[in-house]
């Protein structure tokens, strides 16, 4: 009893004594600073524009940069620079660094940071390192935050200024020296110095770098997939950016080893989450990894295994091959830099829409970087990992992570002014590799082309079955599926049935969207089974449409087999409205330049979609082909165009082949 008296006695005094602590004065609140940005855009990336890319980089430039680190000679770095960040952020009576507990850090604390960096070190143990685990990279051997004043908007939690990146687990290392304590290491990876734990890094030799860096790797596409064991224990959260060395595969999962914290451990991870470095620049792939990106907090300098705006582009990129630096200024410098800073609003949009290419163009202001993904009725859009937009009374009104915005978010709220949109503070664009030449190319239709949902399209459109290779037909019947000869886009050399659908199509994107020539290729063994295989065949499955019934009422020819008559009279049905709706659309309808015609392609022996009676030439004074025209021009409306797109026509515009006078039916493209 007595020990309990004197226990509560003690509590009491403990508190008494708290309560005389002064308290710090808090001279502002964060009421009305911040306040949550509304999206204009659903934070989905199926809500992206398509891709019109179906490129490869070899992948070669990224790991160059990434093993680097093996061949860093200290002979050759500066201190100065290397820690750059202890005259950076140092004690000063003027500005204070202020610490979790909201309070000024002393000169005590960066006092015991410089003594623990151990600098006389610096270089004497110049070893080769991997990381064991996902790891920060701390500017001071510390894992104490440094805030600049928390009292003031963009400040405080996530800007910790003691936090340069986030690494993932197998991230090669150079190790200049340990800290004094022993407990961190001071090392470099692709782009910067900075301290890392002794405990998340492992020490090679250097016959173990030089095989490590050897390896076949692997790309994560969903991030933070958890990676296990082969009895199916964890192992560690694999990251977007990461590489993987593995050595084997089955149909499910890769195989592979790394290094953790508790050794060396052999691993699996599905294929659904991860494929064979690099990824295919595709549509696909982009939308796949952008999905397990978007929504993910803000984290400055990667802090809590979050990532800013310049470490979200470097690790996204990462897993298609492509190398960038680690902050914004230094990515904004790759590539073809376009100046729009001195330019309004109008123009800066005009330009973009010109000159920069979806998913390989930058954009830059002061502190912050984006990746443009296209336009829509929205505006120009990019995706980009984003704190906030300024406000009239020097708040922030958050965005607050990974998100798919217009450039003129905020744009109409009372409190934000235009001034400080993402659009007027834009001060560059930069437009990346051309994915072109030896480093980089254009993929072959039928290569590294993840066919599973375009094999599933092929089979809902023309009621096949695909299997072992072959195309199956009603009766049984089949032909070949994949022919493994690499083709062009419009494959002169003739197109396999998996050609068909291997480019992207931009069904219901703006006009402006980049041009390919999805489409082109056709397989007309297939559109002969369907179809109808000669002329006279063609004919017995021809139906009449009737167009445009209210304003032309003219009789076309269309084949009635597998929808496509039906899909004609829909988009008849559908602009007839619209006409009533605008008169100057009937201008580009009228006088249709046919359909069913048993012909060729100009210039070629491969039989025209016309043969099969499933395309439609509109009003051939209105329109521009790149037989004709050495320059494209588009005058078709978008209505029209997009009326076509939705019953499953691919509209001829589209091709970098142009002829926007063509519709044709294609329902595997959709």
């Amino acid at each position: 009893m007595k020990n309990k008296i004197l226990s509560v006695f003690f509590l009491l005094f403990l508190l008494g004594c708290s309560q005389k602590v002064p308290q710090v004065s808090l001279d502002q609140t964060f009421k009305g600073r911040i306040t949550l940005l509304d999206f204009e855009l659903p934070q989905d990336a199926n809500f992206l524009p398509q891709s019109m890319l179906s490129a490869s980089f070899s992948g070669d430039d990224l790991l160059k940069n990434r093993f680097s680190v093996y061949d860093i000679n200290v002979k050759n770095v500066k201190q100065d620079e290397a820690f750059w960040a202890f005259n950076t952020y140092k004690f000063s009576e003027k500005k204070s660094y202020f610490g979790s507990n909201f309070r000024p850090v002393k000169k005590a604390w960066f006092d015991k940071q410089r003594q623990n960096a151990n600098f006389n070190e610096f270089g004497k143990l110049s070893a080769h390192a991997i990381t064991t685990a996902n790891t920060a990279l701390r500017n001071f051997p510390s894992s104490d935050p440094l805030f600049y004043n928390p009292q003031l908007p963009g400040e405080g939690y996530p800007f910790d200024y003691a936090q340069s990146s986030t690494l993932s687990i197998a991230h090669p290392l150079f190790v200049s020296h340990f800290s004094l304590d022993k407990a961190w290491v001071f090392v470099k990876d692709d782009t910067v110095w900075g301290w890392i734990k002794s405990e998340d890094i492992k020490i090679l030799t250097k016959q173990e770098s030089s095989k490590y860096k050897k390896q076949n790797f692997l790309a994560v596409k969903i991030d933070n997939t958890p990676v296990y064991d082969l009895e199916g224990g964890f192992l560690f959260y694999a990251r977007v950016g990461v590489l993987l060395g593995f050595n084997a595969e089955d149909k499910e999962n890769f195989y592979g080893e790394v290094i953790t914290r508790a050794g060396v451990r052999k691993y699996k991870i599905s294929k659904h989450a991860s494929g064979k470095f690099p990824l295919a620049f595709d549509d696909e792939n982009i939308r796949i990894l952008s999905q397990s990106l978007l929504n993910q907090p803000y984290g400055w300098g990667g802090v809590n295994n979050l990532r800013d705006c310049s470490l979200f582009l470097k690790d996204l990129m990462s897993s298609f091959g492509f190398w960038l630096p680690r902050n914004s200024g230094a990515q904004a410098k790759m590539g073809k830099k376009i100046e729009l800073q001195n330019l309004n609003a109008k123009e800066k949009i005009k330009l973009i829409k010109e000159q920069g290419v979806p998913y390989m163009t930058l954009f830059h202001l002061p502190g912050h970087i984006m990746l443009y993904v296209g336009t829509s009725n929205e505006g120009v859009l990019a995706l980009h990992d984003a704190w906030g937009v300024r406000t009239k009374d020097n708040g922030r009104a958050l965005m607050g992570g990974v998100v798919l915005t217009t450039l003129e978010i905020g744009k109409g709220r009372g409190d934000i002014d235009d001034k400080n949109l993402l659009l007027s503070k834009v001060i560059s664009m930069n437009i990346l590799q051309t994915p072109s030449g030896k480093k980089s190319e254009i993929l072959p239709l039928n290569s590294k082309i993840d066919m599973k949902e375009k094999i599933s399209k092929l089979q809902d459109a023309y009621g096949v079955r695909i299997e072992d290779n072959l195309v199956y037909f009603s009766d049984e019947s089949h032909i070949v599926f994949n022919d493994f000869i690499k083709k062009d886009s419009e494959c002169s050399v003739g197109a396999d049935v998996q050609d068909m659908n291997a480019l992207p199509y931009a069904a219901l994107m703006p006009l402006n969207a980049s041009l390919n020539d999805s489409g082109r290729c056709r397989n007309y063994e297939l559109l002969g089974k369907i179809y109808g295989d000669n002329k006279e065949a063609v004919r017995e499955n021809l139906t009449d449409v009737v167009w445009l019934k209210d304003f032309l009422g003219l009789k076309l020819k269309f084949n009635s087999k597998n929808g496509a008559a039906k899909a004609l009279n829909a988009v008849s049905q559908e602009l007839n409205e619209l006409i009533k709706q605008d008169s100057s659309l009937l201008e580009f309808l009228k006088d249709p330049a046919g359909t069913f015609n048993w012909r060729v392609i100009a210039g070629t022996n491969r039989p025209s979609a016309h043969s099969y009676g499933i395309a439609i030439d509109v009003n051939v004074k209105q329109s521009h082909y790149w037989r004709w025209h050495k320059v494209y021009k588009n005058q078709i409306p978008e209505a029209i165009v997009h009326t076509f797109e939705k019953h499953k026509f691919i509209w001829g515009g589209r091709w970098e082949h142009f002829d926007t006078m063509h519709f044709e039916y294609r329902p595997e493209m959709f």
